[in-house]
């Protein structure tokens, strides 16, 4: 399997990783030279590139225009207090409760019968969890603008 195949691999569970070596299958049998076979791999791959480029663009532009978002409402003069402070809130009563859950299970008893729903929310809870500090958190441009333009409005 290729680089690429390899990368789509991990990222769609194997299912990509075989799209790629379908494909290669099926020219096999249209291209018959090393040297097409060479050039046709590499188009594809090129192709499947650019389309997780645009996959990747497309959710840093989500992610982004929800920040924008989040300043503007923060820096409005017009936007009520509950509006300035929702998201926030909402972040830390998820993470919160996460780490309410945790601790539950670590050190309470818990009855066989509640396992499984309890593992359910922990599981939901924890996915959550790691959206609000991937959101706060995150390493990306926007990320570190968001932040700047937070610690200019803390300053005024």
């Amino acid at each position: 399997m290729s680089k690429v195949g390899d990368i789509l691999g991990k990222i769609v569970g194997g299912s990509a990783g075989s799209i790629v070596d379908s494909i290669g299958n099926v020219a096999d049998k249209f291209i018959t030279t090393g040297q097409e076979k060479a050039e046709f791999k590499a188009e594809v791959e090129q192709e499947i590139n650019r389309h997780l480029e645009a996959i990747t663009n497309a959710a840093n532009t989500e992610m982004e225009s929800a920040r924008n978002r989040e300043v503007q409402i923060a820096t409005s003069e017009h936007a009520p207090l509950i509006n300035k402070i929702i998201t926030p809130v909402l972040a830390l009563l998820i993470l919160g409760s996460c780490f309410l859950m945790w601790y539950m299970v670590l050190f309470k008893d818990i009855s066989p019968q509640k396992e499984t729903i309890m593992a359910g929310i922990i599981g939901s809870l924890t996915t959550l969890s790691m959206g609000v500090v991937g959101y706060y958190f995150g390493s990306s441009q926007g990320s570190r603008d968001k932040s700047e333009t937070l610690k200019k409005i803390i300053n005024q």
